[in-house]
């Protein structure tokens, strides 16, 4: 299983790798907190997480499509990170 944690503070984003490179049919376990209340979407797979100010929110998923995905916050269109499914 591949992890991705991310932090969202004061619209800059934390994270170890802005593209994270999966083998297809990995899971993929990615949790996001950030300061402030948004939505997590991951482009491509159209999964969603509703973000509450300063609480971890999870999102599991087995990488079954291969291409390169973004994934950002919604309204602020912050960019979180690419994940690249091969």
């Amino acid at each position: 299983m591949t992890e991705v944690r991310v932090s969202v503070v004061k619209g800059r984003v934390v994270t170890a790798s802005r593209r994270v490179k999966v083998r297809r049919g990995a899971t993929v376990l990615i949790t996001v907190t950030s300061d402030v209340a948004e939505e997590f979407h991951l482009h491509g797979y159209d999964r969603e997480l509703e973000l509450a100010a300063g609480r971890p929110a999870m999102l599991r998923l087995v990488a079954s499509v291969p291409g390169v995905f973004e994934a950002e916050l919604h309204p602020s269109g912050t960019r979180v990170f690419e994940l690249q499914v091969g």
